[in-house]
């Protein structure tokens, strides 16, 4: 994908094609912003422009060339991408094997290119093992770290790389993006636009079998709490919530746990803004939650714009807690103790 292709973050995109046009772009750089606003498409079009075979302009890549395929297709020998294994984490084994070749001059390109992708997921050895490279890097290389949670790299990390700051997109190009690359009907891409919050990870998201079981939980809890039940009632709501299982578990098993509570809690806020819709008789048109209308108009009569407001507000400090990586079942329970 081109630089120009991709939609929003135009000021991000004209700043990496004037200095790469100069010929200044730091050889390291960290892409830090919300998931899935597209931080990564835009690192890939970024090694494909410092190695792109026409050389008539260096503020764009052509799109056409081998290389320019070779890296849209994952298959360039210069450029890689490093991810989270099956433990969810960039272990220090992964970071020494692409170190190792960015010792060497490029095979067919201009430059190495190494993206981290999920960068905040690499373990402490793994960062530090990129120390040395990142003070001094290979003249033909080029390192960037992608990430949606930078204060978990560690400083020394973040000292040697400039960031470059992604915003949320806005619901429109969010909406044009589901449209035009992924073939949504225009209707679904609206309704998921709107309960995306400016990602299109999340948007696509909104679309899985997974996200539509959360959301039936969502709507559960929010049915069981309507009338204010009691303390212990809550606290039986927010383990069901959570999905929480005593005992030990893999590292597997608590990140499939934390990821489930994190979807449930986007779909409870998506709920919550959609009760507020309702309740001040806006546009039913803007609904997160399109084919729930009734099922929302009921539940308005339980929670009115001031209450369904909070509810939001909770769920916000909710999904920053657990971000940071408070327990799941201390945060479920304390969601239902506020709702």
């Amino acid at each position: 994908m081109r630089l120009s292709e991709i939609r929003g973050h135009e000021p991000v995109r004209k700043l990496i094609a004037d200095a790469a046009a100069r010929g200044s772009l730091p050889p390291c750089l960290v892409f830090a912003g919300p998931e899935g606003v597209g931080k990564y498409q835009l690192a890939l079009a970024l090694a494909s422009v410092v190695n792109c075979e026409d050389d008539a302009s260096r503020l764009d890549c052509c799109g056409k060339c081998g290389s320019c395929r070779g890296i849209a297709r994952g298959a360039h020998p210069d450029v890689v991408t490093v991810a989270p294994g099956d433990t969810g984490k960039i272990k220090v084994d992964a970071i020494r094997d692409v170190l190792k070749q960015l010792a060497y001059r490029p095979f067919e390109g201009h430059r190495r290119v190494v993206v981290i992708n999920e960068a905040d997921r690499l373990v402490q050895d793994a960062q530090n093992a990129l120390l040395k490279t990142l003070e001094e890097p290979p003249s033909t290389s080029m390192l960037l770290l992608i990430t949606h949670r930078p204060n978990l790299l560690l400083d020394t990390v973040r000292s040697r790389c400039p960031q470059i700051r992604f915003g949320s997109l806005t619901t429109e190009e969010v909406e044009n993006i589901l449209v035009s690359q992924h073939e949504l009907p225009p209707a679904t891409a609206r309704a998921a636009a709107a309960a995306a919050d400016g990602s299109v990870a999340r948007a696509l998201e909104a679309g899985s079998g997974d996200y539509l079981e959360a959301r039936e939980s969502a709507v559960k809890v929010l049915r069981a709490l309507a009338t204010k039940p009691s303390a212990k009632i809550r606290l039986e709501l927010g383990t069901e919530f959570s999905s929480y299982q005593r005992g030990a578990k893999s590292a597997k098993a608590k990140t499939v746990e934390r990821e489930g509570l994190r979807l449930r809690l986007r779909a409870l806020g998506t709920l919550f803004r959609d009760v507020q819709v309702v309740s001040v008789k806006g546009d039913h048109g803007w609904l997160a939650n399109a084919d729930l209308e009734s099922e929302l108009v009921e539940l308005a009569k339980s929670y009115d714009i001031y209450r369904a407001g909070r509810g939001f507000e909770n769920v916000d400090r909710a999904v920053t807690a657990l971000t940071g990586n408070a327990s799941v079942k201390v945060v479920a329970d304390w969601l239902t103790q506020q709702i």
